[in-house]
């Protein structure tokens, strides 16, 4: 098989909650926009070190039984109405593990994975899959985050007036009058050593 004729492989990282179903939204998004595309679905089985600290074992085993199961919904629910070819994986072992060996194994192209953006002692304890797979893996990766409009300490709210138009106009409009107005203004530089310009008539 030619380069040419080697599909564009995508693989996602899927985990059960809000960040795996974000990841897989992005998956698909960037899978129907590109040409002779095979979108690879991976959720891990593990039990975490979450579910041993806190006696949710026989929780998550139970869960990882209908696994297949409920891989196959999220798929079938993201991927409604295209004709994208998907292929989902099980597998054992930590997510970081699975996530890189089903890459080698597949030869992905893109690697998409959802992160929970955990901090502080959380993330010393549980440690950052999405951050280890960005280190570790040999292809390019896509981190995917629920999008968000909550203000932070280097990002300012929205504008209310902006908030508004959205709100009126079902999302057709997106700015405010104020914010709608071009920014940039293009301001061409003449060397200081041009010749000036001749003065018709002269």
């Amino acid at each position: 098989m030619s380069e040419n004729e080697r599909p564009y492989l995508i693989l996602v990282a899927l985990q059960f909650d809000e960040t795996g179903v974000c990841a897989l939204e992005e998956a698909v998004r960037i899978a129907r926009s590109v040409p002779n595309v095979e979108l690879h679905a991976l959720h891990s089985v593990a039990p975490s070190l979450a579910a041993e600290l806190t006696g949710e074992l026989a929780s998550r085993t139970a869960q990882s039984a209908r696994a297949p199961q409920r891989l196959e919904e999220l798929i079938d629910r993201a991927c409604g109405g295209t004709t994208l070819s998907v292929r989902g994986h099980i597998r054992g072992g930590t997510p970081l593990d699975a996530i890189l060996k089903t890459a080698t194994e597949i030869d992905a192209d893109l690697i998409v994975v959802g992160s929970h953006r955990r901090r502080g002692v959380e993330k010393l304890m549980l440690g950052s899959v999405a951050e280890r797979v960005l280190h570790e893996a040999r292809c390019p990766v896509l981190l995917a985050v629920p999008k968000s409009w909550k203000a932070t300490s280097s990002v300012e709210p929205p504008c209310p007036e902006c908030v508004a138009v959205r709100s009126q106009t079902g999302d057709s409009l997106r700015w405010c009058e104020r914010h709608s107005r071009p920014r940039m203004r293009t301001h061409v530089y003449v060397p200081s050593d041009a010749p000036p310009k001749s003065i018709s008539g002269e």
